[in-house]
């Protein structure tokens, strides 16, 4: 699909840049190719929320139907007590990712609880915070796209934003430079990053527990 045309005015007919005006069209193309990515992210992002909206509506409804212990309804919901059904989920993810290498949001967080955290603590000599530090570095690496790391490549912000700010610790404005991109953007991909983990942690409790991931 063309999107549009990016014209430089030559002082002559043979391309003569300087080294310097060869680095700002680089950034300009580089610039222009962001944005357009970040648009196309939003679109997607929100046609993704218009699919589920039905679903969300019909989960409601059956949630607020009155509900008898041991009937067909009541075994077919998932428990309340499961904290990748919480409402919270993403905030909880974020906030132990928040404290990964130390911290009450992580040693206090309720994603300890979790079943996919037990049994890696199990394997581990019962270590949960250890283990819910691994469960998380796995889900980073579940958002891991394949071939060659590039830093600016859109296919790879997600994961850079994760392993950069998370698990290598580095400052938002030391990322942005990182990944050429400013930090009120970096600060919406992050979520959007987060949000991926979450997912992710979800993907792999379900398989934990034997249960399939609600459909999208």
């Amino acid at each position: 699909m063309f999107l549009g045309l990016l014209g430089i005015e030559a002082r002559s007919d043979t391309p003569n840049l300087t080294d310097y005006e060869t680095r700002t069209v680089r950034l300009l193309v580089q610039q222009a190719e962001f944005m357009l990515e970040d648009r196309r992210l939003q679109q997607s992002v929100f046609g993704a929320l218009r699919n589920i909206a039905g679903e969300m509506e019909r989960a409601q409804r059956v949630r607020s139907a009155v509900r008898y212990v041991g009937s067909p309804v009541d075994t077919l919901l998932p428990s309340e007590d499961d904290v990748v059904n919480q409402p919270d989920f993403p905030d909880l993810v974020r906030d132990a990712l928040t404290h990964y290498w130390g911290g009450p949001k992580l040693t206090n967080s309720p994603l300890l609880q979790m079943e996919v955290v037990q049994r890696t603590a199990d394997s581990q000599g019962g270590d949960a915070v250890k283990a819910l530090r691994e469960v998380l570095a796995r889900a980073i690496e579940n958002t891991k796209p394949s071939g060659e790391r590039r830093m600016t490549a859109s296919e790879w912000m997600l994961y850079n934003i994760l392993e950069l700010k998370f698990i290598q610790g580095m400052k938002v404005r030391d990322i942005a430079r990182r990944l050429a991109r400013s930090e009120a953007d970096l600060y919406r991909k992050q979520k959007i990053a987060i949000e991926a983990v979450a997912r992710s942690l979800a993907e792999m409790e379900n398989a934990e527990n034997g249960s399939s991931p609600p459909e999208t």
